[in-house]
């Protein structure tokens, strides 16, 4: 799984690397693509003889009730067909939903990557957070290093019942840095990110289970069997600026994608 969810990384780093100055360009380029892969993988996939006749049916079912809205028993019987059309139709868009669920579930998550976060600035402060086993060493035992390019600015708070130790950084100058954390003979590394702009930003390292790989793929998992099962960096959540106010780039993703999924509907002759 690592070596899969590294190979999927690297292609969306040379994906996103030509928007790194404009994050809006890439939001509009990875939706547009979204779009489209999405459109065209339901075209495929679904019965679109069976979805056009079921939307033709409920149509008709609907102009039923607009017609003869003064004999009840004729309205109620149409009214039932309704809903029986409905679940038929829910029914046929099930098979390409199934089909779209693993590339949307990557495409989210290496966006975040990029979208979600950004980089600390010069001067900022973030907590580190490190979790070991149940059954690991002495909290005592964990320690903390950093290079030049951050100051540890505490002392190692310990949460024993969590078995969490935490420390305060300062970003002080721009790069990409490695935290090392070290306990009972084993060392640890953890990327933290300065700058400006946006950029690939890991907020935790994890262990090696595949669902936990999948959903933070930023950086190469903890050994299976090691004493730290997790690293996390708190970094400021990122937004994309719109007429003087920030959105999420969910939401961005989410219209832009919709506009450009309908906008393919005709050219492609998708019925949805």
């Amino acid at each position: 799984m690592s070596a899969v969810n590294a190979a999927i990384t690297t292609a969306f780093d040379y994906f996103f690397a030509p928007f790194a100055a404009n994050p809006w360009l890439g939001m509009v380029v990875i939706s547009f693509v979204t779009g489209f892969v999405l459109l065209f993988i339901f075209r495929f996939t679904s019965n679109q003889r069976g979805i056009r006749a079921t939307k033709d049916r409920i149509m008709a079912h609907l102009l039923e009730v607009l017609l003869y809205k003064d004999e009840l028993g004729l309205v109620l019987r149409a009214q039932g067909r309704i809903f029986a059309n409905n679940f038929r139709y829910l029914g046929y868009a099930l098979v390409p939903l199934a089909c779209m669920i693993i590339p949307v579930a990557v495409l989210l998550v290496q966006t975040e990557l990029r979208y979600g976060h950004r980089p600390l600035r010069v001067g900022e402060e973030a907590i580190v957070a490190v979790k070991v086993r149940s059954n690991a060493t002495s909290l005592d035992e964990l320690s903390l290093s950093a290079p030049n390019g951050i100051e540890v600015e505490t002392a190692a708070l310990r949460m024993p019942a969590a078995k969490e130790v935490d420390w305060r950084i300062r970003a002080a100058a721009p790069g990409n840095h490695s935290l090392r954390i070290s306990v009972g003979g084993e060392k640890f590394t953890k990327q933290v990110v300065v700058g400006e702009g946006s950029s690939r930003i890991s907020l935790q390292r994890v262990g090696a289970g595949d669902w936990e790989q999948l959903l933070h793929p930023g950086e190469i998992p903890l050994p299976k069997d090691g004493a730290v099962v997790l690293i996390k960096v708190s970094y400021p959540g990122a937004s994309l600026p719109i007429l003087g106010t920030q959105v999420h780039w969910v939401w961005a993703w989410l219209i832009l994608s919709m506009a450009f999924g309908f906008a393919f509907k005709g050219p492609l002759r998708v019925q949805v």
